[in-house]
């Protein structure tokens, strides 16, 4: 978020145009039409932004396009002529050049990848800061879970929108229970191109427990974690700003690390001693 020492009234005109450039990205949007939707003229208004932001308008907005299109093509099914058409560019071939200008690599390779370089990224101003987190390169062995899994789809648009994400929602009201925490409890979520629809991503969600050797219950998902690095971060805040800070660490944090990271399970562990000490979850993300 844009960092003000001295609010003033444009602040606030500044967040309105902030959210309606994110609603609006699959538009064709101008200095023309930002210049209408604020009342200010062009000159004025581009001055303004970048006094309050750090960033030029234009090129903003062109980053965010660019960063909503490169998370369409890792987390959906749509064609890649149809996420250039979606995100108003002229042709695909005008997409590639810039695409591949911004992240070094074409639409098609950057899909195709086993790893997730988030160099390129531009995070919306909006998403709320975090604390820099402290980190630490961890290994995992594997492990068995079992537990109940939800799946839940969602428009691309959604992604920076927490307020449509429900997924965690069986979670929040497990923790509730009195004893949920005499055992470690973990949240397994896993992203990626939606089945119904090629524009909607699907995020497979898993509240369990490790599984006991000789356990065996039909009624609930078994699942399997093969061994692997992870990056491991203490979460400290409240559980309902997770999924905003989960965002944070993607789109923000891990560009800072030059981390690629693997399409695998992020996982959740919520324990007794991780709340003894302040901390509401350790978050691991499976890196290369």
């Amino acid at each position: 978020m844009y960092n003000i020492e001295k609010p003033d009234f444009h602040d606030e005109l500044i967040k309105e145009l902030l959210y309606w450039i994110e609603v609006n990205l699959n538009d064709r949007l101008t200095m023309e039409s930002a210049s209408k939707k604020t009342g200010y003229s062009p000159w004025y208004l581009q001055r303004l932004f970048k006094s309050k932001t750090g960033y030029a308008l234009g090129k903003y907005i062109r980053d965010r396009r660019l960063t909503m299109a490169a998370i369409a093509l890792r987390l959906t099914n749509m064609p890649i002529l149809d996420i250039s058409l979606y995100y108003s560019y002229d042709s695909q071939q005008t997409f590639t050049r810039s695409f591949k200008k911004n992240f070094a690599e074409t639409p098609a390779v950057f899909r195709r990848n086993r790893e997730w370089n988030m160099g390129g990224i531009t995070a919306p101003l909006l998403l709320n800061e975090f604390p820099q987190p402290a980190y630490e390169i961890v290994e995992l062995p594997q492990m068995a879970f079992v537990g109940q899994t939800t799946r839940h789809n969602y428009p691309i648009e959604a992604l920076f929108n927490p307020k449509n994400h429900v997924h965690r929602d069986a979670l929040h009201h497990y923790l509730k229970e009195p004893a949920s925490l005499q055992g470690e409890v973990w949240g397994l979520s896993d992203c990626g191109p939606g089945e119904e629809q090629n524009s909607m991503m699907e995020i497979v969600y898993t509240v369990g427990r490790e599984k006991v050797p000789g356990y065996n219950d039909d009624q609930k998902t078994s699942l399997i974690i093969p061994a692997g690095r992870y990056l491991k971060i203490d979460y400290p805040h409240e559980l309902g700003r997770l999924n905003d800070y989960i965002l944070y660490v993607y789109s923000v944090f891990l560009p800072t690390l030059g981390l690629q990271f693997r399409i695998s399970h992020d996982l959740e562990k919520y324990s007794q001693v991780s709340a003894k000490n302040g901390i509401t979850c350790e978050y691991y993300i499976p890196v290369a």
